[in-house]
């Protein structure tokens, strides 16, 4: 599931309720393929379904081989080609190709729920498949960091990755729109700021807010290359113990909000405290993207497509 929407979760729900459900999952593409691999849908016995293996082109045929392995309790592997006409239909360039995995799940799946507890706990784990026959084994012995098909085995490795999480210090009017893009781009929220005036549920409704000092808030957490961190408030006071906390942790994205000239000021600070040059080119700032944005909610797109293209190229070079 390397970067790709949680369906296990409400799965799970479904199997709870005693529905019959298979699990399809791309395994292989080829060409301009709408989902990538390890992108997954669930379909229930009565056609319903949860999630998306290809943004639409190939969804009926998919859904009737899952009713279909259903009924039958048997695994199978199917292969689709996207035509160049209804790739347009689905906003792609050109045609390709998918190589779609289809099992049925048991109404007890073991291996669900435990995915499913990986995903809550903000584990990694990693899935062995048998293509042949279905069988499935957790395996976090495989040195594997991104998910793929075996051939020659004739077996998926599925790679499950913690979903992202967003810490954004400082409940600025930044922070507002950034909460909104965020929760759009399914990242886990974590608002800190120790102002309880600004930081409330009227300015951010439906959002984990912590009116804690940073360094205190972020020691409740384990932190890992999935969580990013964002400063926003321009106050030393609050923003650097949530720098001085997260470059000694490996994480993934940092940023500051700020000029060149205040992250001189930011830079010289750290450097007074024994953090070295390498620890504080970590931190991108001027923060965002450099789209010439002006307003908070165009400040806070450039900083969600920065952290965006930070994570993607995070991948790419695994």
């Amino acid at each position: 599931m390397n970067e790709i929407d949680d369906i296990l979760t409400p799965t799970s729900v479904w199997l709870k309720e005693k529905r019959k459900v298979s699990l399809a999952t791309v395994i292989s593409t080829w060409g301009s393929a709408p989902r990538p691999v390890g992108g997954q849908m669930a379909i229930d016995s009565n056609g319903e379904i949860i999630g998306s293996v290809s943004g639409g082109c190939i969804e009926g045929a998919v859904i009737s081989e899952g009713i279909n392995a259903i009924h039958d309790g048997k695994t199978r592997i199917k292969d689709y080609g996207i035509s160049n006409d209804m790739a347009w239909e689905v906003g792609l360039a050109c045609g390709g190709e998918l190589k779609v995995l289809i099992q049925p799940l048991e109404i007890e799946d073991s291996i669900i729920f435990s995915l499913v507890d990986s995903i809550k706990n903000r584990k990694q784990i990693k899935l062995r498949v048998n293509c042949a026959n279905g069988s499935r084994t957790i395996d976090n012995s495989l040195i594997n960091q991104t998910s793929y098909f075996d051939k020659l085995q004739n077996e998926f490795i599925h790679i499950i990755d913690p979903k992202p999480r967003l810490f954004i210090v400082g409940a600025v009017h930044i922070a507002q729109a950034l909460v909104s893009l965020a929760k759009t781009t399914d990242f886990e929220i974590i608002l800190i700021d120790p102002r309880e005036h600004f930081a409330t549920n009227e300015r951010f409704p439906d959002c984990k807010i912590l009116n804690e000092w940073p360094d205190t808030a972020l020691s409740h957490y384990s932190l890992d290359k999935s969580t990013h961190l964002v400063t926003l408030t321009h106050d030393p006071k609050i923003d650097d113990p949530a720098l001085i906390y997260t470059l000694k942790k490996n994480i993934g994205y940092i940023g500051s909000l700020g000029s060149k000239k205040t992250h001189q000021k930011r830079s010289d600070r750290l450097s007074s405290l024994g953090f070295i040059e390498n620890d504080i080119n970590k931190i991108h700032a001027p923060i965002g993207l450099d789209i010439k944005a002006k307003t908070p909610a165009e400040i806070a797109v450039s900083i969600i497509a920065e952290i965006i293209s930070f994570r993607r190229r995070s991948y790419d070079k695994i």
